[in-house]
């Protein structure tokens, strides 16, 4: 039975992809900090298993590696997010994003690559469209998305002659804990089974990217092309007052 790896298995993006891989009779993996939060899932099907594990933690990834046993798919998924103005948030949250965000994901993809080259694998990064541009009160999430993506790009270039293929995840809003935390209309907002459908056909290719909603996406390209003066002003009334 194939088996999928997925960070942040708990809720969001990771919840609906374990329930999709678990229908298609995959052996799936979730992993997360909240032990509720995985049992419940588990719960929903028979072929769901959950580690309790903070990727922040070298040794909790090394664990969690180490029982996961040969592994097809490793989706890395799990972030956290804590919008506002740069002047009004701390550097322990900026710390805490990037610590999460960026240096967990390395920890586990440098933890998880050996299992993958064993199994010809595929190694998926979420990651965001917030990491294309700098958007007002993102100045912690969007620069370790876009980090994210970087990576994800150095890897890609180093392993494609190698067994592994490496792909980057960039969806727009998707309904989740974090999302909620917004207090602002989010366009092309989806629900977290409709990201997992994108995600699922994603993976089915071997296209580099896989990002979506399409209209958003096509949007967010769009920004990276513009001069900085138009930007700016674009940017001036997204922020508001």
């Amino acid at each position: 039975m194939k088996r999928v790896w997925i960070t942040g298995g708990g809720s969001g993006i990771g919840k609906a992809l374990a329930l999709s891989f678990a229908r298609d009779g995959w052996n799936v993996v979730i992993s997360g900090r909240d032990q509720n939060k995985l049992n419940d899932v588990c719960k929903q099907a028979s072929n769901i298993s959950a580690f309790v594990c903070d990727i922040t933690d070298s040794g909790d990834v090394r664990a969690c590696v180490q029982n996961l046993g040969p592994v097809q798919i490793a989706i890395l998924n799990a972030g956290d997010y804590s919008p506002g103005p740069t002047s009004a948030t701390s550097m322990d949250e900026f710390r805490r994003t990037m610590e999460v965000n960026y240096f967990g994901t390395l920890n586990c993809i440098q933890t998880v690559l050996p299992v993958l080259k064993a199994c010809n694998g595929r190694l998926a990064v979420v990651a965001s469209l917030a990491g294309y541009v700098g958007l007002p009160n993102a100045s912690g999430y969007g620069p370790s998305k876009a980090a994210l993506i970087s990576l994800c790009e150095s890897l890609r270039a180093e392993l494609q002659d190698g067994p592994v293929s490496v792909q980057v995840i960039n969806p727009g809003f998707v309904q989740s804990d974090l999302t909620a935390k917004n207090d602002f209309a989010m366009p092309y907002l989806m629900e977290p089974d409709a990201a997992a459908r994108e995600i699922r056909k994603g993976l089915e290719t071997d296209r580099f990217e896989i990002a979506f909603p399409t209209p958003f996406v096509r949007r967010m390209k769009l920004l990276r092309l513009l001069p900085y003066r138009a930007y700016f002003k674009l940017m001036r009334k997204v922020a508001g007052p």
